[in-house]
């Protein structure tokens, strides 16, 4: 009886029978024309008359070919029907980090900060627990969530560095029982199981609350782990308009780490008590402590049901034809045809290069800082090239990129071009991106910037020009003078003398003169300063020599922006995240108007409109830059509803 719930988990491979039944009626014609022969023939006369002699004997190894194809094929399909219940497994790295922001997390007895320290060890937590859900929640009066429980460790590690104590909209004692409290609340809500909160502060705040919301969340099978920030000697607390907080006595407030108070705390939660520490013993000591930190696969009391494949058994049917078929010679051929087959290079075997690729690898590699080992690993020449560009090794990175074809090619070979000083090639290389793609916003920018380090250069090879020129005619002069002074003779007359020097500073005020006209018609280019400037060191007669066009101050404006514009392998990723950036927020009119603009470009605008656009640009540029104001709204908010002055 076939079952109800017979289906196949791949039944693309039912189409592997589909040949099967073209070479079987191929064979059953062949058949029927040996039929048609033998009424027309005597039977013992058949077989020498017909191609092939007797056909019995090779019905067999067509037979077991046929039902080996069958089998194999049905084995591939994955027949199934039932059901089996399944263990569910995963990894229950749950975690709940709360960083205080009080005012005593300013202090300066641990360097460069309490806060500071207390960041790098948030930062290290997240990048050596890289799996689960991790949540992150800051604290000084009121509780307030930077992040709920997300399994992407890197944007909650981003927001870590833009946490200050001025984010904090109230002011207050700490309250580490509210936050506790809504460290519950949050990982209830998200149904979590056996999550560890870890609290990173230097006090307790009310310490009788903290220990009751302490041991609820031991009760709801969470566990409780705090990471002292200072030292018991304690620093006084500097305030945000300077100086330092006072007491209600008028002294200076010294802040000292309440590490009893925290011990107990920790012990109350059902976790344990560690000091902050320079480097990351600290945080290896915290995941020894909490095993499910670092990824560890536990089992869940949840089960789900997972059809059970019952093709592996089909396999077994075939080992009797397999052992037939090579025992009567019919595999030999196959084995042979494999053995003559050419064998690929082998290389030392990784278990990476059994879940990655080689670009994936060296991606991963390109993201830790190692270029060098990157662009030894990619495979793609685009990618090789940016890796090599990321090295510093430009050579190697124009090298790869000649071979590649398109505007970003040609861009990023300008780029590497100006890096190696070749400006002149630079430009061509920026020129051919250009007609490539006219509206290339960084190969503009670029160009123009190459440009002008041009004419930098052109401009200072004049003025080396001007300045041998001025000493030549300097030196001419004072030759001349010499040569006058040897030529009067032993003159007594104190008239004669006088008159000798008297026209000899004619002669050389006329050579310094006649040097600033050679100077100036060397140079039309320069302006009237340059000018006055090139006479004052005729006259000092002690020229100041100008950088070298190859110096390390040229070398750095070729490409003055860190990272450069579109850098070599990602210009069009970084195009498209500024592009992304600035659209954000716009209207369907603007945005219009901003693609319009961005295809046009500045030249085909008005002077007027360039001016306005220009403007426009200069007030955008005097916008405040401040990351945490975002961060700071939010908890603004956050207050605003607690209080009720917000639905």
């Amino acid at each position: 009886m076939i079952p109800s719930e017979l289906h196949f988990l791949r039944p693309y491979w039912l189409l592997a029978l589909v040949p099967l039944g073209i070479l079987l009626g191929l064979h059953w014609r062949a058949r029927a024309g040996a039929a048609i022969w033998s009424k027309l023939v005597d039977p013992h006369l058949l077989p020498h008359l017909l191609a092939g002699g007797e056909s019995r004997p090779r019905r067999l190894p067509l037979l077991l070919a046929g039902l080996g194809w069958t089998l194999l094929t049905l084995a591939l399909a994955g027949p199934t029907w039932e059901r089996l219940p399944q263990p569910v497994f995963g990894t229950l790295a749950q975690r709940a980090i709360l960083l205080d922001l009080s005012p005593s997390m300013r202090a300066t007895d641990v360097k460069p900060s309490r806060l500071s320290r207390a960041r790098f060890e948030i930062l290290d937590l997240l990048h050596a627990a890289d799996e689960g859900e991790v949540a992150l929640l800051a604290f000084g009066p009121e509780p307030f969530v930077v992040s709920p429980l997300s399994g992407d460790a890197n944007t909650v590690a981003a927001q870590v560095p833009q946490l200050t104590t001025d984010l904090i909209p109230v002011p207050g004692p700490r309250r580490t029982d509210l936050v506790l409290k809504q460290a519950a609340e949050m990982l209830e809500q998200a149904r979590a199981v056996h999550a560890d909160v870890i609290l990173v502060t230097d006090g307790a705040g009310d310490l009788a609350g903290a220990l009751e919301q302490a041991r609820r969340l031991k009760g709801r099978g969470h566990r409780l782990f705090v990471l002292g920030v200072g030292t018991a000697e304690g620093a006084p607390v500097p305030s945000l308009d300077g100086g330092f907080v006072q007491d209600a006595d008028g002294g200076i407030q010294v802040a000292r780490l309440q590490r009893k108070a925290l011990q107990e705390l920790a012990k109350a939660g059902g976790g344990r008590y560690l000091d902050a520490a320079v480097g990351d013993r600290d945080t290896k000591r915290l995941i020894q402590a909490t095993p499910r930190l670092d990824g560890a696969m536990e089992e869940q009391t949840v089960t789900a049901e997972q059809w059970r494949e019952e093709g592996p058994w089909l396999l077994l049917l075939l080992l009797p034809i397999a052992a037939l078929a090579f025992r009567r010679g019919w595999l030999l051929p196959a084995i042979l045809a494999i053995a003559i087959l050419p064998a690929d290079p082998s290389y030392a075997f990784d278990w990476t290069d059994l879940w990655l690729t080689p670009d994936q690898q060296a991606s991963r590699q390109l993201q830790s800082g190692d270029a060098a080992g990157a662009a030894d690993r990619f495979a793609d020449p685009a990618w090789r090239a940016a890796a090599s560009y990321r090295a510093g090794d430009y050579a190697e990175a124009l090298e790869r990129v000649s071979g590649l074809e398109g505007a970003e090619a040609d861009f990023n070979r300008g780029n590497a071009l100006a890096r190696l000083g070749r400006l002149e090639d630079a430009v061509s290389a920026y020129e051919d991106a250009l007609e490539r793609q006219p509206d290339h916003a960084d190969a503009k920018h670029n160009l123009e910037l190459v440009k002008n380090l041009l004419q930098q250069q052109q401009q200072q090879q004049q003025q080396q020009q001007q300045q041998q020129q001025q000493q030549q005619q300097q030196q001419q002069s004072q030759q001349d003078d010499e040569q006058q002074e040897n030529g009067s003779g032993q003159s007594s007359s104190g008239d004669a003398s006088d008159g000798e020097q008297a026209g000899g500073e004619k002669d050389q005020g006329e050579g310094a003169e006649s040097a600033d006209r050679s100077s100036q018609d060397a140079s039309p280019a320069s302006d009237g300063k340059d000018s006055k400037a090139g006479q004052g060191r005729s006259a000092s007669g002690e020229p100041s020599t100008p950088p070298e066009p190859g110096s390390e101050d040229f070398g750095r404006e070729a490409l003055a922006p860190e990272p450069p514009p579109g850098e070599v392998g990602s210009s069009a990723e970084a195009s498209e995240r500024q592009s992304a950036a600035g659209l954000q927020g716009l209207t369907e009119e603007e945005l219009a108007d901003g693609q319009a603009l961005q295809a046009g470009g500045l030249e085909s605008l008005s002077p007027e409109e360039r001016e306005q656009r220009q403007a426009i640009e200069a007030q955008l540029r005097r916008v405040p830059d401040d990351p945490a104001g975002l961060i700071r709204q939010r908890f603004l908010l956050q207050h605003l509803r607690r209080e009720g002055r917000l639905p």
